[in-house]
């Protein structure tokens, strides 16, 4: 995000409702301080449960959505400064990694990187690295986790590229300070040493950083033209699809669609499709993050919208809810997560704080079985046609809620667990078929494959 105008943040605010609207997604929490504004989303794992953390102005909070309707603030830790000079900090950006959550911000010569030890949830979180000393500022960070490097750009980063080695999670050293054809570098996305840079109106360049000492340009492309002013558009930030062959590229500029690349030959990289929402034509896209065969973007004015991608050349709307405070207030969501195994999506919107939504009408994606030992979880009878009940050892932890999905990962019954004599979910309103059950416990996620029957034979 370029400098946000003050007075359109004042001007939101004074708005005491808002207006919604949605395709196939529905609202599970929205948590809101009316004296917070926010910033950046993003999602991770610990202990098999799941976790959200929104920036504010203020700094970072965090939060368990393992079970998303009941989700619960966990934790808050504060920006190294809280009101930064000339301007707030309006801008935080995250990534995790090996049990750590990195954050930075890109206001104010005395900002610095955080890193916080999440190991010590669902209490709270540690932090246990506060420093400047590598760089205060930085406007956006990545970390490929396949060479556990961390790279960083914008903000007091000689408007370029640097890397950082974290062999040491919490000691991360320089190994790598470029200068860019493009200048400046707004964003990164990085996958096995891949590098897709957003270099603003200079467009997108894309290195292969696999010897660090001597990266290689495979591939540019120019951005594409603003519609209302004589300057290229702004080239912000984008994602890559499992298979390597798409990108898709948001640009921050007044009523420029979101642009689908192929990548496949990167030294011939071509668009093949353009899309936009369907409400403010000046809607401005800002944060992309590809799940499946689905894009999940954030808009300044349109809140967020799902495009399905399995054609990438045919790209349709899937979804969409507004998140927006007043009519035509021209800003709304800021950031969009849709990585967590179950599926759930996590959301920031500027003025109106933190949503979790259930997109599963809209994206049907794969749910992972994860963090589930082998013979710890039992469920009888199965086959079972009424009743689900479940036995788990004291060293699983106590159980807590469940989830139940099926084969195409569309979940179709989660809840609580309450003991009686036993744990038994009630599962007469199933079709008979093959699930997938989920029990999380205060320690982990156990998962079995299940099969209903209409008469339990």
């Amino acid at each position: 995000m370029r400098k946000l105008i003050l007075v359109v943040v004042l001007f939101i605010i004074s708005f005491n409702s808002f207006s919604q609207d949605s395709l196939n997604i529905e609202v599970l929490y929205h948590w809101e301080d009316s004296n917070l504004i926010y910033n950046e989303v993003w999602g991770f794992v610990q202990d098999g449960r799941e976790y959200a953390v929104i920036g504010s102005w203020d700094g970072t909070h965090f939060f368990d959505v393992t079970d998303p309707v009941n989700t619960v603030k966990v934790d808050y830790v504060p920006g190294t400064v809280t009101i930064c000079q000339p301007a707030p900090c309006i801008h935080r950006d995250y990534h995790d990694y090996n049990g750590y959550l990195y954050m930075v911000t890109d206001e104010d010569p005395l900002s610095t990187m955080q890193i916080v030890d999440l190991r010590s949830l669902p209490d709270s979180v540690t932090l246990v690295y506060e420093s400047n000393t590598l760089f205060s500022r930085s406007h956006n960070i990545f970390i490929d986790s396949s060479s556990a490097r961390l790279y960083t750009c914008g903000g007091n980063n000689n408007n370029g590229l640097r890397v950082f080695s974290l062999a040491n999670p919490i000691n991360p050293v320089e190994i790598a300070n470029y200068a860019t054809p493009g200048g400046y570098v707004h964003d990164v996305y990085v996958r096995n040493d891949t590098a897709f840079l957003n270099a603003g109106g200079m467009g997108l360049y894309v290195y292969d950083y696999a010897d660090i000492a001597n990266p290689v340009l495979l591939g540019s492309m120019q951005s594409v033209e603003d519609p209302y002013s004589p300057d290229p558009a702004y080239n912000h930030s984008g994602w890559l699809t499992d298979d390597g062959n798409t990108y898709v590229l948001a640009y921050e500029t007044d009523g420029v669609d979101v642009y689908i690349l192929d990548v496949s030959d990167l030294s011939n990289i071509t668009v093949i499709d353009s899309v936009t929402s369907d409400g403010d034509t000046a809607a401005i896209p800002h944060n992309p993050i590809i799940r499946g065969s689905y894009a999940y973007v954030s808009y300044y004015s349109d809140g967020i919208y799902i495009y399905d991608i399995s054609n990438p050349a045919n790209t349709t709307i899937a979804g969409y809810y507004l998140t927006q405070v007043g009519p035509g207030s021209g800003v709304s969501a800021w950031g969009i997560y849709p990585l967590l195994p179950s599926g759930i999506v996590l959301v920031s919107d500027i003025a109106t704080g933190f949503w979790v939504l259930d997109a599963s009408k809209a994206a049907v994606v794969d749910v992972p079985v994860f963090n589930g030992e082998s013979g710890l979880l039992h469920v009888y009878p199965n086959p079972f046609s009424d009743y689900i009940t479940i036995s788990i050892p004291l060293e699983a932890g106590i159980p807590q809620s469940f989830r139940l999905f099926d084969v195409s990962g569309k979940e179709v019954k989660s809840g609580l667990l309450v003991r009686n004599s036993n744990y038994e979910i009630g599962t007469v309103s199933l079709d008979a078929g093959l699930y997938l059950l989920q029990v999380i416990t205060d320690k982990g996620t156990y998962s079995s494959k299940v099969t209903k029957t209409d008469n339990g034979q």
